[in-house]
């Protein structure tokens, strides 16, 4: 029985290796994941870099996530985007750093369950550009870590417990974005395309992989809507998810979306001050969990 009890503990821990979630940022949780040919060019290196290009201005992204409303589950990030060219922005690229982890709500408590940290590099590729239409692709290459925190012990408080351990892995991921006449756009995205993994031999387990297909389509000049596919390599259930972006004000953009199996529902807003300064925020509802919030600061160059 305790056999049975510590192999599904295990499995737990590895199975929640650098989570493969889709709400990562305000974007992506006010529009119910719908991002990858919509992905904006602060968040872009988070769901497609290969809109990277198209990032006339260098700019910086802070972030900070509470899943569930759970005070224990944190996850924040940090972005840099450097943009070489306004023109032709062909020396662009993305540093990014994200953490996730169960760390303690209470200052006298120093221990943690586990801790996920991902430093990405990320750069993108114009194929080519002219009046009517564009193509790119971009890619993103990963440097994951996952902390796992000193068990409790035969007294509990760690003393005698197992040791804390680090284990590393190497991803990459891959975008594909493009553009006709300024009002359609299509972008794909495959998350862990080289199949990284954790441990070896028989302790061996597979980062999560998924695709996302998107299209996007400006009506109006001040509307712009999505539609996305999402699917899991190696599972059978699809996602659906729709997304709308209207500039209500001139500084001021309202974000609404949905997603299908789960049913979940996102909202939110942006406001920049001039161009420079952009805050944002966002939540999503879950079918059985409390709300998921999002706060992030972005700052940007002309």
């Amino acid at each position: 029985m305790y056999i049975i009890i510590f192999s599904l503990f295990i499995n737990l821990i590895f199975g929640q290796v650098l989570t493969d979630n889709s709400f990562n940022t305000s974007r992506a949780v006010s529009l119910a994941g719908a991002t990858v040919s919509n992905p904006g060019k602060l968040e872009s290196i988070f769901y497609n870099p290969a809109y990277l290009p198209s990032v006339k201005t260098t700019t910086f992204l802070v972030g900070k996530t509470n899943f569930y409303e759970i005070d224990f589950l944190k996850y924040s990030y940090f972005s840099f985007i450097y943009s070489g060219n306004k023109i032709t922005p062909k020396s662009n690229f993305a540093l990014t750093i994200q953490e996730l982890g169960t760390k303690p709500a209470y200052s006298n408590v120093q221990n943690y369950l586990s801790i996920e940290r991902a430093i990405t590099l990320s750069k993108g590729y114009s194929f080519f550009q002219d009046r009517n239409s564009s193509l790119s692709i971009g890619f993103n290459l990963n440097y994951l870590m996952l902390e796992q925190g000193r068990s409790a012990g035969p007294s509990g408080d760690g003393s005698d417990g197992f040791p804390s351990e680090k284990i590393t892995a190497y991803g990459i991921d891959i975008g594909l974005y493009a553009t006709l006449r300024g009002k359609v756009m299509m972008g794909a995205f495959i998350k862990n395309m080289n199949s990284p993994s954790l441990g070896n031999g028989k302790n061996s387990h597979y980062l999560p992989r998924r695709l996302n297909i998107g299209f996007s389509y400006m009506p109006m000049k001040k509307l712009k809507t999505s539609f996305e596919f999402q699917r899991s390599m190696g599972s059978k259930n699809n996602q659906f998810r729709v997304a709308i972006l209207y500039d209500l004000f001139k500084n001021f953009t309202f974000r609404a979306g949905a997603q299908l199996k789960p049913n979940r529902f996102g909202t939110g807003f942006t406001f920049d001050l001039d161009d420079r300064v952009i805050f944002s925020y966002g939540l999503i509802t879950h079918p059985v969990m409390p709300l998921t919030h999002n706060f992030e600061v972005g700052f940007s160059t002309k």
